[in-house]
């Protein structure tokens, strides 16, 4: 599965647009190297974003992971990471408590509603866009990346135990 991403990364005081396409594979490795990044310690500051050099630190690791890629820290891999950041926020406020209608398909790895709930939900939520029914399979992962409440052990539980869990509360 090929997607593509359009951005603008900065450079200093001047602007890149980045327009390439990433697979599958180069988003499994630029969230492999993510989550090496959190469980290694040291690269996340106490309000929880990262610290500065992280991303040459992730291009580091991503040329380890898939030798001779071209990915870049900037626009490549910083541009990725703000996508892939937008998509989960998007994501979690959907499956969170303050939201209804919506359910987590565990097996597709993709968040389910109804059309009609999620052309409404989309309007005043952009980055929601194009997020219905579409595979995000990384989200447990970046949820112990960007999450801030970051579950671990014993008290950690899949977005569908979650999703379960909050309509039992409702009824």
């Amino acid at each position: 599965m090929t997607t593509s991403i359009a951005g603008e990364a900065s450079t200093g005081n001047k602007r890149t647009k980045c327009n390439r396409k990433w697979g599958y594979v180069e988003d499994a490795k630029l969230v492999e190297a993510l989550v090496e990044l959190v469980t290694r310690g040291g690269w996340r500051g106490d309000n929880g974003t990262f610290r500065s050099g992280y991303l040459q630190q992730l291009e580091r690791l991503i040329e380890e992971k898939l030798p001779g890629c071209g990915l870049k820290a900037t626009p490549h891999i910083e541009s990725r990471v703000k996508l892939l950041k937008k998509q989960y926020n998007a994501i979690a406020e959907m499956l969170g408590p303050n939201c209804s209608g919506f359910g987590w398909d565990d097996i597709n790895k993709c968040v389910t509603c109804e059309e009609d709930t999620f052309k409404e939900w989309v309007k005043s939520h952009p980055n929601a866009q194009g997020m219905r029914n579409k595979p995000f399979p990384h989200f447990e992962d970046l949820t112990n990346i960007f999450g801030r409440d970051r579950a671990t052990g014993m008290g950690a539980e899949a977005p569908a135990d979650a999703v379960e869990e909050i309509e039992m509360e409702e009824q």
